[in-house]
């Protein structure tokens, strides 16, 4: 017998079909079966155990159709064969393209691609679900043309195929339900067996032809439809309408009885919902007659903030109506784009979650350790990819040596043949032009063991891949890959420090990991065997395969508010339902992927007899069918909350099911305050509490007077840590961290001039960006250093620059970038070739710039005397030492180049910077304390200067040179004599000059001075780069008291954010790598931005010589 109960969504068709099943067990009735959706199969099952009891085992089981299958197979003896689980199929899949791929039209690349393999499996599961077969697809291709006609053919030939390789000792589980309604006719289920058939908006075919055969068997059945009317109504039922009077007319055909019935009753639920229910999809303008609380629409500004409101709203709803969390559920459509959004809110606000989700295998550390193997041999030794098979942990290394190889692969990112041809790296472990120490080069030492230990399983594995020729043979190269890095120790003792460190879940899921992948590779070698395949394709098949499994979670507890998509909401004792993501862009869901077919395809199939879905409105139906189903769902609340905005900041609109009910029930839209939310949970209202002690608005307040008022210590704490500034430190960290006495560079003078508090986190606690060493300005000011001292030395010995020719100049320039190269960048052996392109430009700018200097110094009686001079380390030159007792101070540092003349037995001396960047000479710089650097060392050079060089020394300026080519930009045409001037401009340089005519004359020869910043009028020199000797004077005193200043801020612990502040461009915070460790706001807890407005020569010195204020 056939029997229908159908009515709408909470009509009491399945409480109907329990009471039935729980009568006959009341009565000691046996063979009663509840058959429902795999989804839903523990939820009814439990259900039917708390109506029925523990004796619920002895006369009705809940099963799926796959459950089903499982039961008759056992009762006729076919357990026997083995069904292959995903990767299985995928193999033989691989196999079959293999086999026929010269045959096939459209699909002849499956035999390489893996992606296109799993496309096909993907058509083979839709075919056999619709019971179609090989046969008719290619009878089918016979009557059609074009791409379909191919298709078709390709289709038939590979599901054949598949077929024939899995019958070869292996079934297939997707042919379950086919061979179950071959079945049945045998089983011993009979006309005493009653079968109930619930939660289905229609079937497939293959369930179909199981409820055939059930009714054939003479089965009372009984199938529960959610329907207004048979005979015509909503088109939201059309599926479930038409699936009913097709079993009807085939009972009716077959001479079943048939009985239907129709339910009306309303389950007790809440009328309001009942009447949404009801009007949801219609097009009536109905309105519900009184005013109600219990459905409501709120918009959040972000999809964040529609968890928090989830969150928040599910712990008002335990809160004010002494619900469950089990009670509540919270849907969307697109539910993984929520997922980790919500899992954070619920935890920040304690409410216990449980979101099913199957964990992305590929993300998981073994296989992807397996993936970046493949990648590291197939893609050329790429740092990202051997830097993703360290970060696995299961490379090998323990995770300090993994650091500290990573740290220098990230610096140099060395890829290629650096990895493989025996050679060690030679590149400095912190970056270019770092000096080679004893430390750096036991450094470079362990990482060179370290490179070996990671290459050396790698390239054995890429050497068996390569000579392997089977697909049997890859599966044992990569076992071997597998058993050399002892990964199953690995894992094991992974999962044991796992499960004693609290975390069950996590070590079962190591466990998992291992036995997937060991079972993978079984079945590797047992279905492919001798078939042919190289690395290349093998690998992308195996990687496929492994994104096929995927690892299962189980909630810890029963009791927890439960998460999902749609078609995941198939519990009935749902009190409350929150729906997210309430938009059109959402409900209902259209981007559903057509597969193989087209939907004009799918129509012309259907013209063939062949049905596939998605030809007509079945699909949209079937989507509406969903959404009614889901949001039907609750018995006492339903709440909708939309995002304004989507994540790409466009506007969103309002899904039509809310706009219904916004209709129906004149609902206002409300807006999400995140403020109030937080005030529902004790970690978001600290929160609040926290922002009323600088502000805040009325629900800060009420979460600051809540502590207050019942937790006074908590909110005292919040007071202490408001209240606290960034302090300093104390004498013995001082100490410890810069040492008894301290030893300023002139970057490190610099950087506390700039700012205390980046001081501080460079120099004291040693914190500095990690970035790719690339070819940059301070890269190449040091190669423009190495280049421009090597040939000024040799210029000097050959008697200066005026007795070697621009041929000469080039020959030496040319001969110390060869020297650089191989000493430094290692004959660019680990350098990529666009690395050498680039460096390979800089050169035309190298000869041009040394030829500069040499025309320089042609036209100067000033000559090189020392190149890198280092302050401290030079021999009979002893560094500046300022001060007394714990606040002196050692200066050290090295300047480029210091030019000397020798005058009336004086020796005057001028210091020269190279610069590769945009930086001038600024006076007030000096001022503030910032670019001391070569006054440093000229005023050091005039104190100490006598035992290095045996003559009294007279300061006579500072210079700063372009290092760099010039590069002249126009937006018109410029003559020969245009460019000239131009050029000649851009290669004037800056700094001070001691203002002595001899001294000027020294310096460049003539009236017209085409380097040193200087001009003549009426024969006298004349600019704001001229300084007298009292001034310098001055200057020298002004860079003294600046210096101490520093010593004593630094020696009582200064760690102040005072950053220097000239414009928005042109500050301390302007592109600081401490930003988000300082947190400075300019204002707050006392610390501002130190003004350092750009002054004019004049008022520099006006305020040096007491004259006027500083700034």
């Amino acid at each position: 017998m056939l029997r229908i109960f159908y009515g709408r969504a909470g009509t009491g068709k399945s409480a109907a079909v329990m009471s039935e099943i729980k009568a006959a067990a009341d009565r000691g009735e046996g063979g009663y079966i509840l058959l429902v959706p795999e989804q839903y199969s523990h939820e009814a099952e439990r259900e039917l155990c708390a109506m029925c009891g523990d004796r619920l085992s002895l006369y009705a089981e809940v099963l799926s159709f796959t459950g089903l299958a499982r039961r008759i197979s056992a009762e006729l003896g076919g357990l026997a064969q083995a069904y292959l689980d995903k990767g299985g199929r995928l193999l033989c899949m691989a196999l079959a393209a293999d086999g026929l791929y010269s045959r096939l039209r459209v699909y002849s690349a499956a035999r390489r691609r893996s992606e296109l393999q799993a496309m096909l499996l993907s058509a083979v599961d839709e075919l056999k679900t619709a019971c179609v077969g090989s046969e008719q697809l290619l009878e089918a291709s016979e009557g059609c043309e074009g791409e379909l006609a191919d298709k078709l053919h390709d289709l038939g030939l590979v599901l054949e195929a598949y077929d024939a390789v899995v019958a070869n000792g292996h079934a297939d589980p997707t042919d379950r339900l086919t061979r179950l309604a071959e079945q049945i006719p045998d089983c011993s289920m009979d006309e005493s067996s009653h079968v109930y058939v619930d939660g289905f908006t229609d079937f497939t075919a293959q369930e179909r032809r199981v409820l055939e055969e059930l009714m054939l068997k003479g089965v009372d059945l009984t199938v529960c439809l959610g329907c207004d009317d048979l005979k015509g109504g909503s088109e939201i039922f059309e599926l479930s309408r038409m699936t009913a009077r097709s079993l009807l007319a085939f009972a009716k055909e077959k001479g079943v009885d048939t009985e239907v019935q129709r339910r009306e009753e309303t389950d007790g639920k809440n009328a309001a919902l009942v009447y949404y229910a009801d009007n949801m999809f219609s097009y009536s303008s109905a309105v519900y007659p009184e005013r109600i609380g219990n459905v409501s629409i709120s918009t959040a500004p972000d999809m964040s903030a529609e968890c928090e409101f989830a969150a928040a709203k599910a712990v008002e709803l335990v809160r004010e109506t002494g619900c469950r969390w089990r009670d509540i559920a919270v849907a969307a459509r697109g539910f993984d784009d929520y997922r980790l959004s919500l899992e954070s809110a619920f935890a920040h606000y304690g409410a216990p979650l449980y979101a099913a989700r199957k964990t992305d295998l590929l993300s998981k550390p073994l296989p992807a350790l397996i993936v970046s193997a493949y990648e590291i041999v197939d893609g050329g030794w790429e740092s990202s990819d051997v830097l993703d098979y360290l970060r696995t942990g299961l490379a090998g290394l323990s995770q300090t040596e993994c650091d500290e190889l990573e740290n220098y692969l990230f610096m140099w990112q060395l890829r290629g043949t650096v990895w493989t041809n025996g050679e060690d790296w030679r590149l400095h472990p912190d970056g270019y032009g770092a000096e080679f120490t004893d430390e750096a080069n036991e450094t470079l030492r362990r990482i060179n063991g370290l490179r070996r230990r990671v290459s050396a399983p790698l390239m054995r594995f890429a050497e068996n891949t390569k000579s392997a020729e089977t697909a049997a043979r890859q599966a044992e190269a990569l076992a071997q890959l597998l058993e050399e890095l002892e990964l199953s120790e690995r894992l094991s003792e992974r999962a044991e420090a796992l499960a004693v460190g609290g975390r069950a879940a996590a070590a079962q899921e190591y466990a998992q990991l291992w036995d997937i992948t060991v079972s993978a590779l079984e079945q590797c070698a047992a279905i492919l065997g001798d078939t042919a395949s190289d690395r290349e394709s093998f690998g992308r098949l195996f990687t496929l395969m492994l994104s096929k499994y995927d690892v299962g979670t189980i909630p810890a507890a029963l009791d927890r508010v439960t998460a999902g998509d749609f078609d995941r909401m198939r519990r009935r004792n749902i009190k409350h339902l929150i729906v997210l993501g309430a938009t059109d862009a959402r409900i209902p869901k259209t981007d559903a992927d057509a597969g193989v077919f087209s939907a004009d395809e799918r129509k012309k199939l259907l013209e063939m007899d062949i049905d596939l879905g998605g030809a007509s409105d079945s699909e949209l139906w079937r989507e509406f069918s969903l959404v009614y189903n889901c949001l039907t769902l609750p018995s006492e609340s339903l709440s909708f909350c939309r995002p304004a905005f989507n994540e790409k900041g466009e506007a969103q609109r309002t899904a039509f099911v809310v706009n219904r009910a916004r209709a129906m029930f004149g609902l206002e839209d409300k807006t999400v305050s995140l403020s109030r939310l937080r005030m529902n949970a004790e970690a978001p209202a600290v929160e609040l509490a926290a922002h009323a002690l600088r502000g805040g608005g009325a629900p800060e307040a009420s979460a600051a007077e809540y502590f207050k008022l019942n937790a006074p210590e908590r909110l005292e704490a919040l007071r202490r840590a408001s209240d606290l500034k960034r302090g300093s430190l104390s004498r013995d960290s001082v100490r410890a961290l810069y040492g008894d006495k301290i030893h300023f560079s002139a970057s490190r003078i610099d950087k506390f001039a700039s700012c205390r508090f980046a001081y501080f986190m460079r120099f004291a606690l040693g914190a500095k960006p990690r970035e790719p060493a690339g070819f940059t300005a301070p890269e190449m000011g040091v190669f423009m250093h190495y280049i421009l001292e090597r040939v000024s030395r040799d210029a000097s010995q050959a008697g200066g620059y005026k007795n070697i020719s621009d041929a000469e100049l080039r020959g030496l320039t040319d001969k110390y970038i060869a020297e650089y190269v191989h000493e430094t960048l290692n004959d660019f052996r680990e350098k990529s070739k666009r690395f050498e392109y680039l460096f390979r430009r800089l050169t035309k700018s190298v000869h041009q710039v040394v030829l500069d200097m040499a025309n320089e110094l042609r036209s100067s009686d000033f000559e090189p005397l020392s190149f890198e001079l280092d302050f401290g380390r030079t021999e009979n030159l002893p560094p500046l030492q300022l001060g007394a007792g714990e606040d002196s101070l050692v200066l050290t540092g090295i300047a480029d180049r210091v030019d000397g003349w020798l005058h009336e037995g004086k020796l005057y001396l001028r210091v020269v910077d190279y610069k590769t960047g945009s930086k001038s000479f600024d006076l007030s710089d000096v001022l503030y304390g910032m670019n001391l650097q070569m006054l440093l060392y000229l005023f050091s050079l005039a104190e100490n200067g006598r035992l290095l060089y045996g003559r009294d020394i007279v300061p006579a300026g500072v210079l700063y040179i372009p290092a760099k080519d010039v590069v002249i930009s126009s937006n018109t045409r410029l003559g020969e004599a245009e460019l000239a001037k131009e050029r000649a401009d851009r290669v004037k340089r800056s700094g001070l000059i001691l203002d002595d005519p001899d001294v000027i004359n020294a310096m460049e020869h003539g009236e017209k001075p085409r380097y040193i910043p200087v001009k003549f009028k009426n024969g006298a020199a004349q600019g704001s780069a001229l300084a007298s000797a009292e001034r310098l004077g001055l200057l020298a005193k002004h860079i003294e008291d600046t210096l101490k200043s520093m010593a004593k801020e630094l020696r009582r612990g200064s760690i102040a954010a005072d950053p220097y502040y000239r414009a928005q461009q042109e500050s301390a915070c302007a592109n600081c790598d401490y930003v988000e460790a300082c947190r400075f706001s300019d204002g707050e807890n006392g610390e501002h931005m130190r003004p350092t407005p750009h002054l004019a020569a004049t008022k520099v010195w006006s305020i040096l010589e007491g004259g006027g204020e500083n700034g």
